[in-house]
């Protein structure tokens, strides 16, 4: 199965504010995740960041994304999702969840603490970042402070709208 990461971040890594406002992200941002949920016909995220998405935006958010499955990855055995939902314990879980829908790609949408869990294991693929020009003096980070060293190897990049630029990256496994 191949496991691209992707994240809109800030020129320094940042996927949004230390309280996880994203307000300085442009909709067009949206539009494109959507796009690559379309493709892919899934996406895998982290607790936290399901329930900081529905907390911050409560009209409009992953609930409003018409595909399935939509995974939330959490240790929280006791965690609810609502039924459009697909929730698992570890990112195995969630590929071989994947793996049984005849899907070959997840598309993991974060945050910082699963990306980094799957690029620990070794599980990511592709790094795909779109590259907003902002800079956050503080903010979240699209990795946890982790014990990582990983070389990429730049697939290609392309000019979006609004001087952002979506980079991709292949993950030299070694």
């Amino acid at each position: 199965m191949k496991v691209i990461l992707s994240m809109a971040v800030s020129l320094n890594g940042m996927v949004a504010r230390e309280n996880g406002q994203e307000d300085w992200l442009p909709v067009e941002g949206w539009n494109e995740f959507l796009v690559d949920v379309s493709n892919f016909g899934n996406f895998v995220m982290g607790r936290q960041t399901y329930e900081l998405v529905q907390e911050l935006y409560p009209d409009h958010n992953f609930d409003d994304v018409d595909v399935d499955p939509k995974i939330i990855i959490t240790r929280n055995i006791d965690f609810q999702a609502p039924s459009s939902y697909r929730v698992v314990h570890s990112p195995q879980e969630a590929l071989e969840l994947l793996g049984s829908r005849n899907l070959d790609t997840a598309l993991l949408v974060g945050g910082g603490k699963i990306n980094s869990q799957f690029l620990k294991e070794g599980l990511i693929d592709e790094v795909w970042l779109t590259y907003t020009p902002h800079i956050l003096g503080k903010g979240r980070s699209f990795i946890d402070s982790e014990d990582l060293d990983i070389d990429l190897t730049l697939l290609g990049y392309e000019k979006l709208s609004l001087g952002r630029i979506q980079a991709k990256y292949s993950v030299n496994k070694n």
